[in-house]
């Protein structure tokens, strides 16, 4: 089998080659144009000396061509890595050094930042100019694409994610693991190839992986948007290509509403909403159906199992909750010591098992040649996966998130670190210490909190005002912290250990 039969080739005979595959600002491709792009981007890469089992890096903007060198990418065998444009020198030169791809594709504006890294990483590595390389491809003759037979146990494409641990890591996905791609939208959405998806998260999460993989087996549009979110360019983009569902997270339905465009008819004549990253506030959720007369469907996701987890639907819903399970995926929540817990409203550690978990994962210094890590923690022998979530079911069977088993802060399905954030106001001289958590906004989204105990001799508006500062310069916006408390010393364990569920639980009885 090969991943892009499934997907590809299949939407290829389910919507016939005129029918449009992808759409973005740039330009429009049908399903024959879009198969022809991939069999030239597989030719291209093999003349390169690309093998199975070599891995292709990918730094580049949504458009077209990203979703096309991915799949190119797999049709021959190989592994596909997408990467953050917001990765920075030093992060790109980690990514680099776990994926250490024999070729990396960029666009054109993010050379500057590519090229020293590769120079300083991986200095033999081919880099593939998507203006003039891959304009050379399309400019070739194109046969029928003929994907290389894999096993299903056969990598297919790695997903960078920092995780629970902070530290850069791919998480890796086999062949089957796109088997399930399309069940949530069939069996939850009701969606068939007259459907249109646009998922506003970029491509190198697996949100919006998943998303493309079940267009495309569905014979569906999938529309792009090529930069970052922002309220503008989403309402630009729903006004223009007319998507019949919308997938993104609460923080952009946030702006949305803040921009009166829930109620405004492109919008409203969206069949689905649906949201994963991070929980949904009740309060978005219900003023979003006020305004434009649909709910939003919040669900869970995440890196390792590519799909949605739990889910709310269209005839089962409850504002506040994540949903219930999804097709084909089982769910457990287990206390500390790993027994199931059966009580309704009891919190424990969600866990969940499901055709398309991860194989596990690769890091730095990884023997390439041998299998990922899998670490006993989150990957049980009986197939469970550990999420790093806390649950609670309801006596309705609804699931309720209670927040992150570890200490690191996700906003907007980004992950954080609170070290790094911590780290960067060394030397202050009013700053003794401090402790990053993650807390809530007045409306309930999740936002970065930082504490901070001012040195001797400085007060807490000195302290507080030099950490904002700081951090302005030293950290990109989306890891900044929103909110900045002064406390006289932080809460620690016997042995030292900041306990930081203390300061969330101090933010919780400040916030009611």
């Amino acid at each position: 089998m090969n991943a892009v039969e499934y997907c590809l080739l299949n939407g290829l005979k389910v919507a016939g080659p005129a029918h449009p595959a992808l759409l973005s600002a740039s330009e429009t491709l049908s399903y024959g144009a879009l198969e022809q792009r991939v069999s030239q981007f597989a030719v291209g890469l093999r003349e390169l000396g690309v093998c199975p089992g070599d891995r292709v890096g990918m730094l580049m903007l949504d458009t077209p061509d990203i979703v096309a060198t991915h799949l190119a990418t797999m049709a021959i065998g190989a592994i596909a890595a997408a990467i953050s444009s917001r990765a920075n020198p030093e992060e790109l030169e980690q990514i680099l050094g776990i994926v250490r791809p024999v070729a990396l594709v960029i666009d054109g504006e993010f050379a500057d930042i590519a090229v020293p890294a590769v120079a300083k990483a991986l200095p033999r590595i081919r880099v593939i100019r998507r203006e003039h390389d891959l304009a050379a491809w399309k400019s070739t003759s194109a046969t029928p694409l003929v994907p290389v037979p894999r096993k299903p146990s056969d990598p297919a494409f790695w997903v960078m994610t920092s995780g629970t641990t902070g530290a850069p890591k791919a998480v890796e996905h086999h062949h089957r693991n796109v088997g399930m791609c399309a069940g949530y939208y069939e069996r939850i959405l009701g969606c068939s190839k007259n459907d249109r998806l646009f998922a506003t998260s970029r491509f190198h999460f697996a949100y919006a992986i998943g998303n493309m993989f079940a267009a495309l087996r569905m014979g569906a549009g999938n529309i792009l948007l090529e930069r970052w979110a922002t309220a503008p360019t989403v309402a630009e983009t729903v006004t223009r290509f007319k998507p019949s569902v919308l997938l993104s997270v609460p923080a952009v339905y946030h702006r949305l509403l803040e921009a009166g465009l829930a109620k405004t008819a492109p919008f409203r004549a969206l069949r689905y909403f649906v949201s994963a990253g991070e929980r949904m506030p009740p309060q978005i959720w219900t003023a979003w159906e006020e305004a434009g007369g649909h709910p939003i469907l919040d669900g869970l996701g995440c890196s390792e199992c590519i799909y949605m987890i739990i889910g709310n639907t269209p005839t089962h819903r409850k504002p506040g909750s994540s949903g219930q399970a999804m097709p084909s995926t089982e769910l457990r929540i287990v206390d500390d010591a790993g027994a199931v817990i059966d009580a309704a409203n009891t919190p424990g550690r969600l866990e969940v098992r499901m055709p398309s978990t991860c194989e596990g994962y690769r890091s730095a210094g990884d023997r390439l040649d041998g299998p990922p890590q899998r670490p006993a923690q989150q990957f049980r022998p009986d197939g469970w996966f550990s999420t790093g979530d806390e649950y609670l079911r309801d006596a309705e069977g609804f699931y309720h998130h209670r927040g992150r088993t570890g200490d690191m802060l996700r906003v907007s399905g980004i992950w954080v670190s609170p070290s790094e954030i911590e780290d960067a106001l060394a030397g202050q001289a009013s700053i003794a210490e401090s402790a990053a958590v993650l807390g809530e906004s007045d409306i309930g989204l999740a936002e970065i909190v930082l504490y901070v105990v001012p040195a001797g001799g400085a007060d807490n508006a000195s302290a507080v005002s030099a950490a904002r500062e700081c951090l302005s310069h030293a950290l990109p916006r989306y890891k900044q912290p929103r909110r900045f408390e002064a406390v006289a010393d932080l809460p620690r364990t016997a042995t030292g250990k900041v306990q930081r569920h203390k300061l969330r639980e101090l933010l919780r009885r400040d916030h009611h």
